[in-house]
């Protein structure tokens, strides 16, 4: 099976370093159209995506490291296969489910009784411990620790070097800021930093309540 890698930055370089560590084939890079750009590492960039769309030899590896990009061209493709690819430093535990298209990079572990999400993106150095639930389209920067039963909601985003404290629930669309503690449940869509982690209060959003 050929891959095909979407997009073509940083973690692009990311996915195909970490695609031929793992034997695979990667016949191109695409971008959006009019990015096209030299080849990297001997791999073409392309802008058209469409000769690939009809062929059944090959998968698809989304390296958008937006959130809500991923879920976007994921929606485009969703007739094409995408395979789950897992660095060989990964440690995985007993009774872990993976969706398809979740990207593992580098070193990082899940223990036991874990679920991630489709195309869910899980930086090196994550530890992810028992009864984490990961939702679809989740960024995990690197070193995130989870504690144990932690949930992290479909489109939420956290920083380098999160901390998040047992049983905790990330809403879904939230961003924690990188090196925050999270011991409490933050709201969908908020957006957290600090130690512990707080809400941003908008200035304006501040004077007015002054």
């Amino acid at each position: 099976m050929s891959i095909v890698i979407f997009g073509a930055g940083g973690l692009g370089r990311e996915v195909l370093a970490t695609l031929q560590l793992t034997g695979h084939n990667v016949i191109a890079f695409v971008v959006e159209p009019g990015y096209a750009a030299q080849p990297i590492r001997g791999v073409p960039v392309l802008d058209n995506i469409e000769p690939w769309l009809a062929r059944e030899d090959v998968s698809f590896v989304i390296a958008v490291g937006d959130c809500k990009a991923r879920a976007r061209i994921a929606s485009k493709l969703h007739t094409q296969h995408f395979p789950t690819l897992m660095h060989p430093a990964v440690a995985k535990g007993h009774h872990v489910e993976i969706g398809k298209g979740a990207i593992f990079l580098g070193p990082a572990s899940m223990t036991t009784d874990v679920q991630i999400g489709e195309h869910a993106l899980i930086n090196p150095g994550c530890v992810i411990s028992h009864d984490c639930k990961i939702g679809a389209f989740v960024n995990l920067g690197p070193g995130v620790s989870l504690a144990g039963g932690v949930t992290v909601e479909e489109g939420a985003d956290l920083g380098v070097g999160v901390v998040v404290a047992p049983r905790c629930t990330i809403g879904a669309g939230a961003i924690v800021g990188a090196g925050a503690v999270v011991i409490r449940d933050v709201d969908p869509g908020a957006t957290v930093v600090g130690v512990p982690a707080r809400p941003i209060v908008r200035r304006a959003a501040s004077a007015a309540a002054s």
